[in-house]
């Protein structure tokens, strides 16, 4: 009997130490990681998705560290795994290809503005992806539709409910695996082929349902985090459903395995527990209909088979996600409804925007008004002229986000209005509109009293080609004021004309090395082969930002570098 007792304790502290090995990992190393690479890797601090240079910087320190060929073979080999564990049956390779994918959603916990500063490295696995787009990483986004569900019941009662999911998923998702750990070191030690005791009742892998609900709940921790900024835009939900889906896979190789090796015997334990989430069988042969729609039978039967069911449900999800989060299904009724719907739908958000929300309100209710599109083009328009500037700004900024050339003469008009903040929307409205008639309304603003309004005008006049900006920036370098000489030489480096390069030159020599990477970065987008001479010196500065920049620069100049 004693001895019994001591090998059951045994096996409970050896899966006690699988799981709390597993939650130290998950949670508290990251965190820890992430301050030490911070710590000793440099890595540039600025978002990388926010504008043209931030992605051209973006593509010099990526290119310059070989991070691209890093980054590729990383995914290929994921792949390669993932495809042999399949090919082969041998789930450990398949499970190692799923937690490889897994490697991404904890770069989320790099509170940090470079996607690839400190544990944010981890996203170099994710750049094939994130080179076609950075908003692939998003379009598993249909995985927080339990998440919203759940919080939609607790909102009926009045309750946030985000930290009790969030603790309910994670705490679930240990006990679980804690518990499939202890069965099934137990079925181990009594030399039993199948475990079919304990969780085993309540799932044929309780393992894997701990590792998805306890990874689920650690997707949704990362939603609460606050970031400098965040405009880069990775989302966590495409390596999540890729991973689990793998998971899942895993678990469906090792049913083929386990009917092999065992037959009868593991097709009766089959037939009393699920398959993974412990639901009613009914609701299992819903979510296989898709399966056995295309296929005609119930479950695959080969690895092959198992590939092409990840395949069909990993489509089916991802075009769920675009549908339901990527605002298709809006679209959807937005094009359905007639025009006397669409015009209340206007009236209301207008109505709203009138009764003096808060500021966040107001500006995601002029949001949904600038996407009726058409239909709020006037509306916005009387906004634009209304006597509350708070409202004008609104006005404007809508027209930023979603351009009109119906609008041309009423952003015209507002670049003279007395707010400062309507003028500067205004502007940015204008500029959107990618048009050569916007130079002359755009070049009034040079001499606005507010001086970031005028730099804002020097940037957009120099997108749009016009050299009168030269001068301008050739005075501007020389104020006292580092992010104004910024501002003057990345207008110079957006206009790319080579009559800017003697003021560009001159900032190379600037005090401060915030305006020497800027002058580098705008020799490199200008282009021309006189900028490789004044860049060699660059090779010994003192920043190391401006010697990789100067160095990539040479590269594609054709200099020394």
């Amino acid at each position: 009997m004693s001895r019994h007792i001591s090998r059951t304790a045994f096996l409970v502290f050896l899966a006690f130490v699988f799981t709390a090995g597993l939650s130290f990992a998950s949670v508290e190393l990251p965190y820890l990681v992430d301050e030490a690479v911070q710590g000793v890797v440099s890595t540039p601090s600025f978002d990388s998705q926010i504008d043209e240079v931030s992605r051209l910087k973006t593509e010099l320190f990526i290119s310059h560290y070989h991070l691209r060929a890093i980054g590729y073979a990383c995914f290929g080999a994921v792949l390669v795994l993932i495809i042999v564990g399949f090919a082969t049956r041998r789930s450990g390779f398949a499970a190692l290809g799923a937690l490889a994918f897994m490697l991404p959603v904890f770069a989320q916990f790099a509170g940090v503005m470079f996607f690839l500063s400190g544990l944010g490295m981890l996203n170099v696995l994710w750049l094939p992806v994130l080179d076609v787009s950075f908003g692939l990483s998003g379009l598993g986004a249909v995985i927080r539709a339990p998440f919203d569900g759940l919080r939609w019941v607790f909102g009926l009662v009045g309750v946030n409910g985000y930290w009790p999911i969030v603790y309910s998923f994670i705490g679930s998702g240990l006990l679980i695996f804690f518990l499939g750990t202890l069965a099934w070191l137990s079925a181990r030690a009594r030399k039993e082929g199948v475990a079919v005791s304990w969780v085993y009742r309540i799932s044929r892998h309780p393992q894997y349902l701990g590792w998805i609900l306890w990874s689920y709940g650690i997707f949704l921790l990362l939603l609460q985090m606050r970031y400098p900024r965040r405009s880069w835009g990775i989302s966590a939900s495409l390596p999540w459903l890729i991973s689990t889906l793998v998971i899942v896979g895993v678990a469906m190789l090792e049913e083929l395995n386990m009917r092999r090796r065992h037959g009868e015997r593991y097709e009766a334990y089959r037939r009393t527990a699920p398959f993974l989430f412990p639901v009613p069988s009914f609701v299992e042969r819903i979510f296989a209909l898709p399966f056995r729609v295309l296929f005609k039978k119930d479950r695959p039967d080969r690895g092959r088979e198992v590939g092409m069911v990840l395949a069909l449900y990993t489509a089916l999800l991802i075009g769920a996600s675009s549908l339901f989060y990527g605002g298709g299904w809006d679209r959807v009724l937005t094009g359905v409804q007639s025009q006397e719907v669409r015009e209340a739908r206007v009236a209301d958000l207008i109505s709203q925007m009138r009764e003096n929300p808060s500021a966040r309100r107001s500006y995601f209710l002029s949001q949904d008004l600038g996407r009726m599109r058409d239909v709020a083009v006037d509306p916005l328009l009387d906004l634009l002229r209304d006597e509350d500037p708070e409202l004008r700004v609104l006005a404007a900024g809508a027209f930023r986000e979603f351009p009109s050339e119906r609008a041309f003469s009423g952003l015209c008009a507002a670049l003279r209005d007395p707010s400062e903040n309507v003028r500067h929307y205004a502007r940015e409205a204008l500029a959107a509109l990618n048009s050569s008639e916007s130079v002359e309304p755009l070049s009034v603003l040079l001499d606005d009293p507010a001086i970031h309004v005028r730099m804002g005008a020097l940037k957009d006049l120099a997108e749009l080609g016009a050299e009168r900006v030269i001068p301008v920036a050739a005075e501007l370098v020389q104020a006292p004021e580092t992010w104004i000489r910024v501002g003057a030489v990345d207008a110079l480096g957006a206009l790319g004309s080579e009559d800017g390069l003697p003021v560009v030159k001159e900032g190379l020599g600037d005090e401060e090395a915030w305006v020497r990477q800027t002058a580098v970065i705008a020799l490199l987008r200008i282009g021309s082969s006189e900028a490789a001479s004044a860049l060699e010196p660059l090779l010994e500065d003192d920043d190391w930002q401006v010697r990789l920049y100067a160095a990539e620069a040479l590269e594609r100049l054709g200099g020394e570098g």
